[in-house]
């Protein structure tokens, strides 16, 4: 299931069974809702140092009045006037490994024990999400299994041998004890690989689709929808294939790009769904944050976009952020973390329950509508795989005891769950809180359909923390331990509104035809995942949506490569820095080893010349682009100065450039990633003189500014029509032209140098 290189640490079965013996009970039962008197906040509190565990504290009392002075840097601001994506809700996933644990080796008393602590919003944690695996994983009993299995060499198109009889024994009674628990669960459904013969591996294990399995794949997804259906597990949400960008050689897999995944959305199972009566929706890509170009090509093609209903995230690659990224991109689809695992990579249970509460409050303050770890149930030397991840932590370990019996235990990924399942419904919305950051209180706030507000903090530094928890003109003061998470909840309305500097970000809403909100948020964190030129004293920034374009107002042609020299801080043996710029698609330049930063490319372009645009085409070799970059130029090559353009990259990198007139120009990597980086072809473009027009509309075209509490202007642009729109964006001395896709919005900013 993951997909970096990182390199698993094998959990023995001795090392296991001693962390298990220090794992605490699950109590009778856990809260559900906000009681704490008026005028109070009532504190649940977990401390793994402490061994506590989702305890009740002493509530809070509510202050009225401005903070204290000098409190200001320890300052958590709520405000609940502010409102952003609804919850749909917590959970993780019943592998076949974990439904076989829990439904065949527990007993009834305590399996039935188990679905409660874990479902029921009374007597337990009242998880709400499951995404279920339509067929083998990483994490199966008895190896590779499809719903419709054939001996090698043959196929079955009509599909006459599909069957979900192998979930019936254990998985389906799970899912269905666990909807009667909980009435509010939602089921998304994802396979790690369609039957074997649909593949050009003739296996679940690697390949890709073959040019005739996309109709029996689309028909394959139908049966499953209907069957589930039809056994009593409704599927609300499906994504076409987990990980498509990984194609796994011991375990189910398939690589699918994004080109074929929008023919087989837009052509083949989007319509079969229609046809068949289902209303399921689609989740386009079901992968990790450092490749958000593969669901925006989906938003940016229209034909696509109205078929797909939003993304599903997973947390193995790439920065959170993204999310908020894409959704201030195409602000109409919404996110969901459907997959992120911890493990014994993590260290001990303080850093595991770190991990889980990174994710429980950084996933919804990006946009995430769900947070969905992996297994629900693991043995305890994190199995039963199926040549899969080595030492996955689960949601509780099922393990045997010595009279025969087995057992289950929860891990730091319950207790970090809980913190949010146990108090934020189905349908409640985050709401806006400031954050104190990475080595201090962490947090994310939600008010509920009922009206109640549950406020998640973590302390993620080394020593304890005392803040101050500012709500309308009301507060109050509480000291959290290093390590410690405390989930506070109240009632009542607020009074008051926040002071927009604290909580340190804008809201700028837009409108859509249909009368539905489109908004947009930014903060000062954002500025590094857009690209920004140097001109003069002010650095001016663009977001730039898949789709969307920043042209000149003359034409571009690309500068003859005669006496051109590429070289680079390192590379592989088999592309040297030459096979950029030899001008074959089909050969590269890589970096030899995973993406660090401070790696580097460089052109020597034989004598000054004037350009304004670099291109670095990393088509070819699929994710291997600069995470971020940097770009520098210079008449000598020794002599670089500041950078002239920094910004995110992307499959194919265009860095627009005030007119700029160098020998040497140099792209510096500064991020790291497990994938090399690879450039396939480098481009240097120049004006050509020759005046252009692009042609489009403004009909449905919203424009606002807004400034940030630090200074920073912004201009922001949203397309609420149905084809795509052009505007005009001044730039020093230059205008250029913005074309900006139907849905999309687009945010400019300038910042002093």
């Amino acid at each position: 299931m993951r997909t970096t290189t990182r390199q698993w640490r094998r959990t023995s079965l001795a090392a296991a069974a001693t962390l298990l013996a220090t794992l605490p009970v699950l109590p009778a039962a856990t809260p559900a809702s906000a009681d704490a008197a008026p005028g109070r906040a009532s504190v649940w509190l977990t401390n793994p140092s402490t061994k506590t565990y989702l305890s009740r504290q002493s509530p809070v009392t509510w202050k009225t009045g401005p903070a204290p002075s000098g409190t200001e840097s320890s300052t958590i601001a709520v405000d609940t006037t502010r409102t952003y994506q609804p919850m749909t809700g917590f959970g993780a996933s019943f592998t076949d490994s974990s439904a076989w644990l829990v439904g065949t080796k527990l007993s009834t008393a305590q399996r039935n024990a188990l679905m409660r602590d874990l479902f029921s919003r009374r007597d337990g944690i009242g998880l709400s999400f499951l995404r279920q695996p339509m067929a083998a994983t990483d994490f199966t009993v008895d190896g590779n299994y499809s719903y419709d299995d054939m001996p090698a060499g043959q196929t079955d198109p009509a599909l006459a041998n599909f069957t979900i009889d192998h979930d019936r024994s254990y998985t389906i009674p799970l899912l269905k004890q666990a909807r009667q628990i909980n009435p509010q669960l939602t089921l998304m459904a994802t396979p790690w690989s369609p039957p074997g013969w649909m593949k050009t591996s003739d296996s679940m294990n690697g390949g890709r689709l073959k040019a005739d399995a996309y109709q029996p794949l689309a028909d394959y997804f139908a049966k499953f929808l209907k069957e589930y259906a039809a056994a009593g597990v409704p599927v609300r949400y499906i994504t076409p294939q987990n990980e498509p960008l990984h194609e796994p050689s011991t375990y189910p897999g398939m690589y699918l790009p994004a080109d074929q995944a929008k023919t087989f959305v837009t052509d083949h199972l989007a319509p079969t769904l229609r046809k068949q009566g289902l209303s399921t929706d689609i989740l386009g890509y079901d992968h990790n944050w450092d490749v958000p170009s593969y669901p925006e090509s989906f938003y940016a093609d229209p034909a696509t976009a109205r078929n797909v209903t939003g993304t599903a995230w997973h947390c193995y690659g790439g920065d959170v952020s993204a999310q908020t990224v894409v959704h201030n991109d195409y602000p109409n689809k919404p996110a969901f973390q459907s997959e992120c695992s911890g493990g014994n990579w993590e260290g001990d249970e303080k850093g595991a329950f770190a991990g889980v509460m990174d994710n429980i409050i950084n996933g919804p303050r990006n946009w995430a509508q769900s947070i969905i770890r992996w297994n629900i149930a693991l043995d305890p030397s994190s199995g039963p795989t199926n040549n899969g991840c080595q030492g996955c932590r689960p949601i509780v370990v099922v393990s045997p005891k010595t009279d025969g019996t087995w057992t289950y235990t929860p891990t730091a990924d319950y207790w970090g769950l809980a913190h949010a399942s146990t108090f934020v419904q189905p349908g409640a919305r985050r709401v806006a809180s400031n954050t104190l950051g990475k080595g201090s209180i962490e947090d994310v706030a939600f008010t509920n359909p009922d009206g109640s507000t549950a406020l998640v903090t973590y302390n993620s530094g080394s020593t304890a923390r005392t803040f101050t928890v500012v709500w309308g003109d009301r507060h109050f003061t509480y000291t959290l331990a290093a390590g410690a998470a405390a989930t506070f909840t109240w009632t009542g309305t607020q009074h008051g509104s926040s002071d927009p500097a604290a909580i340190g970000s804008v809201d700028i809403p837009f409108r859509n035809p249909d009368g539905s909100q489109a908004l947009i948020t930014y903060d000062s964190s954002l500025l590094a995942q857009q690209p920004q030129v140097r001109i003069g004293d002010q650095w001016l920034g663009y977001t730039l949506p898949t789709g969307a374009s920043l042209t000149p107002p003359t034409g571009e042609t690309a500068l003859p490569r005669d006496g051109w020299q590429a070289t680079a801080s390192a590379s592989s043996s088999d592309d040297p820095p030459s096979q950029a710029i030899d001008g074959d698609a089909a050969t590269r330049w890589s970096s030899g080893h995973g993406m660090q930063p401070g790696d580097w490319f460089q052109l020597d372009l034989g004598s000054a010349r004037t350009f304004d645009q670099i291109v670095l085409d990393s088509t070819a070799s699929s994710g291997d682009f600069a995470r971020q970059y940097e770009v520098y130029t210079s008449d000598d090559g020794t002599t670089w100065g500041r950078p002239v353009a920094t910004g995110p990259g992307s499959t194919v990198t265009r860095i627009l450039l005030p007119t700029t007139t160098a020998r040497y120009i140099r792209v510096v990597n500064k991020a790291g990633s497990g994938s090399w980086w690879s450039i396939h072809d480098v481009s240097v473009l120049a004006p050509d003189g020759k005046t252009t027009k692009d042609t489009g509309t403004s009909t449905g075209l919203q424009r606002k500014n807004a400034t940030l509490p630090d200074g920073t202007r912004l201009q922001v642009a949203y397309n609420s029509g149905g084809r795509a729109a052009t505007f005009d964006v001044p730039w020093g001395g230059t205008t250029y032209s913005y074309r900006l896709p139907a849905g999309a919005a687009a945010i400019l900013t300038t910042r002093p140098a």
